[in-house]
């Protein structure tokens, strides 16, 4: 599961016209989906400035958890060489999750559950313009990459865990 985030989106709405900001946030997107596709991961949705893909969900996949810490190193990457150069938070996070389409009117499929929300908040306590993971994720790949402890963190409804920045993958 991964959670990508625009550090101050916001203001950057403030500052701009609408059309600006729908232009330059589809550049963005059409990027993000583009690398998402690279790693072979799946797209799930925007929420405003946020972006949610999932690694393995519609087709199995070696390594999911290896190919969502790329497409993240990758995310930042292009969020900074893409105009207006917007820094961003990447949360990853390993597990189940509960699929499907809920409601009665304007279908959206969506993904809930525990990993999905550790993604989102790990996403929130990530650097800008890092990749962040938790320290039980991190040990899947740990051998395959070099990232740094951020220390034990307070995750509401999980308590204190350890996040670990990715900072290269081989």
């Amino acid at each position: 599961m991964l959670f990508c985030d625009i550090v101050g989106f916001t203001a950057y709405c403030d500052e701009n016209p609408p059309e600006k900001v729908v232009e330059d946030l589809q550049a963005l997107i059409g990027e993000y989906e583009r690398i998402v596709r690279q790693h072979g991961m799946e797209k799930i949705k925007t929420i405003g400035d946020a972006f949610m893909a999932t690694a393995g969900l519609f087709d199995r996949m070696p390594d999911p958890v290896f190919a969502s810490l790329q497409c993240g190193l990758d995310m930042v990457t292009a969020s900074r060489r893409i105009e207006p150069k917007w820094e961003v938070r990447v949360g990853v996070q390993f597990g189940p999750v509960v699929a499907g389409i809920i409601g009665k009117r304007q279908y959206v499929f969506d993904l809930w559950g525990d990993t999905v929300n550790m993604a989102s908040r790990i996403a929130a306590h990530a650097s800008p313009g890092a990749v962040a993971t938790s320290g039980a994720t991190w040990h899947r790949i740990r051998e395959r990459g070099r990232g740094r402890s951020l220390g034990f963190v307070e995750i509401k409804g999980k308590g204190r865990i350890e996040l670990i920045e990715c900072q290269e993958l081989r």
